[in-house]
C-alpha cells in the first residue's frame, strides 16, 4: 500500500512538473534545502582572519555550528557572502501549504509563445 501511494504521488508530481497538470487541492512548491558554503577554503580563511580557531572537525564545521560559534550577526558579516541556499526539489503539496506556488512551463505553452 505504501509503495502504491508513493508511486501515485510520484506520478502526480511528474505530471504537474512536466505537463502542467493541475490537481484539485494541490500545488507545486519548492522543497526545503539546506544552506551550503560556496567555497570552504574561503570560509575557513575568513573565519580564521576574524579570530575563530575551532572551525574544523575532520572537515569544516557545518553552517549551523559556525553560526552558533560566531553568533548570527557576526556570521552574516564575516561569511554571509560565502553561504548560499540551493533550490529545493519541486514537490506537490496540499493547497493549504504556506509556501508560494511555482508555475511550470509546458511544451504546449512554450510552443504557443513561440508562434
Amino acid at each position: 500500500l505504501a509503495k502504491w501511494s508513493a508511486d501515485v504521488y510520484a506520478f502526480a508530481t511528474d505530471e504537474a512538473i512536466t505537463h502542467g497538470k493541475k490537481w484539485a487541492g494541490f500545488k507545486l512548491v519548492e522543497g526545503r534545502s539546506s544552506r551550503k558554503y560556496a567555497d570552504e577554503e574561503e570560509v575557513a580563511e575568513a573565519a580564521k582572519a576574524a579570530g575563530y580557531t575551532d572551525i574544523y572537525k575532520k572537515s569544516l564545521v557545518g553552517i549551523t555550528e559556525m553560526e552558533k560559534l560566531m553568533g548570527k550577526k557576526k556570521f552574516a558579516e564575516v561569511l554571509g557572502k560565502l553561504v548560499y541556499k540551493p533550490q529545493g526539489k519541486i514537490t506537490l503539496v496540499t493547497e493549504s501549504d504556506k509556501r508560494q506556488e511555482i508555475q511550470t512551463a509546458t511544451a504546449e505553452a512554450d510552443f504557443k509563445e513561440a508562434n
